[in-house]
């Protein structure tokens, strides 16, 4: 009974990383660079791959934990997009942002643009990392896609990839309760 049950669990999982899990080149992407200009002033430049939607993307905004960023500002965007820096704010808890809408034609699907920059005053250790973004539609401000930036030049890990670990990582964890079963040290401390 226990067999069939597991058998089943696995195939639910194969059937999930299969159907569940998008293609590699399916996701929008938005990568940065970083780097220090001042003390703690810190200039992002952004890269947006549109990977993903099957329409351009006209509006996008990243966001600036109000824990760790304060005084945003110097926005610059290609021709025909126009930059808006929204503060963090304490009193509100609101986080930052930096919003960048397409006067134009936007990015259209397969296609890449930058780059955008911001400066921004980073009030945690070290270098700052990634940010959470949504990709919007400018209309309706319907969230068409979301995620974090990433460091430009690193891998991205491939969702399939990331699905079958997982699923590895099931079996083995199914395979060792199995085994813990037929031995009798079920539920047992060693």
């Amino acid at each position: 009974m226990l067999a069939r049950i597991d058998l089943r669990v696995l195939m639910a999982l194969v059937v999930l990383s299969i159907s569940g899990s998008p293609a590699p080149s399916e996701a929008t992407l938005i990568t940065y660079e970083v780097a220090a200009v001042a003390g703690n002033t810190f200039e992002y430049r952004y890269v947006v791959d549109n990977d993903t939607l099957s329409v351009d993307i006209e509006e996008f905004s990243v966001y600036f934990d109000l824990d760790l960023f304060e005084n945003l500002r110097t926005p610059t965007a290609p021709t025909d997009w126009d930059p808006l820096v929204v503060q963090p704010d304490i009193l509100l808890g609101d986080d930052g942002f930096f919003d960048v809408l397409a006067l134009a034609s936007g990015i259209a699907p397969g296609g890449s643009l930058g780059v955008f920059t911001i400066w921004a005053d980073f009030l945690g250790a070290g270098t700052p990392g990634r940010q959470p973004f949504e990709i919007l539609d400018p209309v309706t401000f319907a969230v068409l896609d979301s995620g974090f930036t990433v460091p430009a030049g690193s891998p991205v890990p491939e969702p399939t990839t990331v699905w079958l670990d997982g699923l590895g990582l099931a079996a083995l964890g199914l395979a060792r309760r199995r085994a813990a079963i037929t031995s009798g040290t079920e539920g047992k401390s060693r």
